[in-house]
């Protein structure tokens, strides 16, 4: 897989103010586009500019993180099923989310859409995130749904389909890193009818798998887990410990990002169940508020991570995106640069580079 990356980045970004304003005004596609694109460029400089090196587009094209279903498909309705997260004082907020109500047929690449612009910008690694489809089957909606799909069986074999195609489209165009973004496999009780949790969760990690057949070793395939991020709001409390072993040895990815930033994560013993073969990237800078880090802290939960995992299999992070939907997190663009500067900071005093 090359020289690993040490500093390591989520994803979604903060948007600029006039990026959301621009987006309120429904303007037409092209003029939009032209507004997305100096936003993407600026985003691209300020991870060149904190060191990393690996950069996204921000996620700056996209409502949510999930949002590719919407724009590369047609047959979604945007917003027509309902959810909630919770903040840490647990008040819950409504969350819209895109329900199929018509079999998907295919408008664009996630290549096209977002990678070829971001690859023409920069020398850095670039990587491109995917909405797990074990997730997005979730939002089939008995009534709204079933006339496209008889099942949700049948909706996720077409997403599995579909995304498949754009993960082998990203390599095609130069991805570096593909990662999935589960964050459901740390709370799929609160989301589904599960009877046996670690026998659904091993279940939905090889139905993941299958996004990732065939890619090759020309890109790094990775997964993220985390408990929720929606305005700093999350969904799931557990930590990892009742439920790593279905999930770290059978995913497919060689690179696991994990959120480590708070008490809910738990310890790192379930790191134990790692494969040899994968890279582990711990997420302790929290992105869901502005106070700092301590750099010696950072350090400090590297080398207790690392007598699960050796040192030369680890890197750092983000706990998780900045903006997993356009709205973002309560954090300020100060704070965001300088979470971005201590991750390199750190990574490159525990490993030598970023």
């Amino acid at each position: 897989m090359g020289q690993t990356v040490r500093a390591d980045n989520l994803g979604s970004l903060l948007r600029p103010s006039y990026l959301l304003e621009a987006r309120a005004k429904d303007l037409p596609a092209e003029e939009l586009r032209a507004v997305e694109d100096r936003a993407v460029e600026e985003a691209i400089k300020l991870q060149e500019d904190a060191g990393l090196p690996i950069v996204t587009d921000g996620e700056y094209r996209r409502r949510f993180f999930f949002s590719t279903v919407e724009v590369l498909v047609d047959g979604i309705d945007p917003q027509g099923f309902v959810r909630h997260h919770q903040d840490e004082d647990g008040v819950a907020h409504e969350l819209r989310t895109p329900t199929p109500v018509a079999r998907l047929t295919r408008t664009s690449t996630l290549a096209d859409y977002e990678l070829r612009f971001t690859r023409a910008h920069t020398d850095r690694l670039v990587k491109v995130t995917m909405p797990s489809p074990s997730l997005l089957v979730n939002y089939w909606s008995e009534g709204l749904s079933d006339a496209a799909y008889p099942s949700r069986e049948a909706y996720l074999d077409h997403l599995v389909e579909l995304m498949n195609e754009d993960a082998h489209a990203l390599v095609a165009a130069g991805a570096d890193h593909v990662q999935l973004d589960a964050p459901h496999y740390a709370y799929i009780q609160r989301i589904a009818d599960v009877e046996d949790r670690n026998a659904t969760l091993r279940h939905l990690v090889e139905v993941d798998n299958r996004v990732f057949a065939g890619l090759g070793d020309d890109v790094v395939t990775a997964v993220h887990v985390c408990r929720g991020n929606d305005r700093s709001h999350f969904t799931g409390t557990e930590p990892y410990d009742d439920f790593a072993a279905a999930i770290f040895p059978v995913t497919a990815a060689k690179r696991l990002l994990l959120e480590y930033d708070d008490e809910r994560s738990g310890g790192f013993a379930p790191l134990r169940h790692v494969r040899e073969d994968q890279e582990v990237v711990l997420g302790l800078v929290t992105t869901k508020r502005s106070d700092m880090e301590k750099a010696d802290e950072l350090k400090a939960r590297i080398e207790d991570a690392s007598q699960y995992v050796p040192l030369e299999r680890l890197a750092l992070s983000t706990q998780c995106g900045f903006g997993s939907n356009a709205e973002g997190n309560s954090i300020t663009l100060d704070a965001e640069k300088a979470k971005l500067e201590l991750v390199v900071q750190v990574a490159t005093d525990v490993w030598g580079n970023a």
